[in-house]
């Protein structure tokens, strides 16, 4: 048996990548449809904007933290910097998965596997050379995770913390991370012990580093546009979720309070289910965090094709613990991509035929959400059930 090395892995992946930005560059220089993600223009203005003394919020629609126009400097003197980094933030990915199935004990051959569903996944390829800025959510976010499987409380809190500050949804990590570290790692098992104490104390400290510091800097804009905005955010286009339509309907309704209760009740299914699967599944982490993330996505208020990697760089990690054929995968699979599909045919229809057709997106929206309803319950019944210990 051919055995491949984790080093040519990367290798590889590097080559497509790079060549990937490469071809973006030529790309958009010779035509009008671009191949970079209207995201990092706006990254790239933000940084400009940072450097030169002023606001990133000065650019419009930067909704960000302000962490991110700092690390793309370099972008105003080298336009494809951000792509770069990007791109090595996915190599970061594969080796974390390598690192955190290694230490699970499998053997090489699976850990290889496991980290090349990312490296050598299309989607993750495109979206980071396209200048998409989630591979660094992910590096840590899979950081976190390995930290707590690693007993390292105080590791696991710095990253937890960043990744909130990047985006908010991390959050529902906390609950389940912190039941791991609680009763699922050598030593004493209690609700409070002191690897749960230095596990918040770092979130903590981190997380009042980075607002105070912002929020001097940039003020209530900082607060608004990277934390506020979020939760009230509505996109009536561009999404996959089920609530779209019902959104569309109320967005001018004249009852201004209906919009404000819908965009409330759109957190419980979240709220619930992420509560839910902590609580039930947090002995096997692995499975704990890809379940939050997929339910998340499934009903958050804006879905759109980036929120996806959120939970595909969690899913290598359950290749090697699910009793699943090779038919059985493929149908998953198959039926996400159908999902998917049938969305992006009716949205094709309304933004660029101008057809009436938000009633049948509408369907497809609820149609992908029952797919992937039917993938979460097949992960769950395929998954190798580990028990947890009793909680005191």
């Amino acid at each position: 048996m051919v055995t491949l090395s984790l080093s040519r892995l990367v290798s590889f992946s590097l080559f497509i990548r790079v060549c990937l930005v490469l071809y973006g560059e030529i790309h958009d220089s010779h035509s009008l449809l671009q191949y970079t993600d209207v995201d990092y223009k706006v990254f790239s203005d933000a940084a400009r904007h940072v450097r030169s003394g002023a606001s990133p919020y000065q650019r419009l629609t930067y909704r960000y933290t302000p962490l991110l126009a700092v690390l793309l400097q370099p972008n105003t003197i080298l336009s494809c910097f951000g792509k770069l980094l990007f791109t090595a933030g996915d190599l970061v990915i594969g080796y974390l998965l390598y690192k955190i199935l290694s230490s699970s004990g499998h053997a090489h051959n699976t850990c290889i596997t496991g980290s090349a569903l990312w490296l050598l996944n299309p989607i993750s390829a495109g979206v980071s050379t396209r200048g998409n800025a989630e591979s660094l959510l992910g590096v840590v976010v899979l950081f976190a995770l390995y930290a707590v499987k690693q007993n390292r409380p105080v590791s696991a809190g710095v990253a937890l913390s960043l990744a909130v500050h990047l985006k908010i949804y991390p959050i529902i990590y906390s609950l389940p991370l912190y039941l791991y570290l609680a009763y699922c790692v050598p030593g004493h098992h209690s609700f409070f012990n002191s690897r749960t104490i230095r596990f918040v104390a770092s979130f903590v400290a981190v997380q009042a580093v980075f607002l105070s510091t912002f929020y001097y800097l940039y003020g209530y804009d900082f607060i608004y546009e990277s934390f506020l905005y979020h939760l009230v955010r509505t996109d009536t286009r561009h999404n996959f979720s089920p609530y779209f339509y019902l959104l569309y309907l109320t967005k001018y309704a004249p009852i201004g309070q209906l919009t404000s209760l819908i965009r409330f009740l759109c957190f419980l299914p979240q709220a619930a289910l992420s509560s839910l699967f902590a609580i039930k599944q947090y002995a096997n982490l692995e499975l704990c965090l890809t379940l939050q993330t997929v339910s998340f996505v499934m009903f958050n208020k804006v879905s759109t094709s980036q929120y996806f990697l959120w939970y595909l760089w969690l899913l290598p990690l359950l290749y090697p613990c699910l009793n699943l054929s090779l038919v059985r995968a493929c149908s998953l699979v198959g039926v996400w991509f159908a999902g998917q599909g049938l969305w992006l045919l009716t949205g094709f229809l309304v933004e660029f035929e101008c057809a009436n057709y938000f009633l049948l997106m509408h369907f497809a929206s609820l149609f992908f959400l029952l797919s992937q309803s039917w993938i979460v319950c097949s992960l769950i019944r395929s998954s190798r059930t580990v028990t947890p210990k009793k909680m005191d």
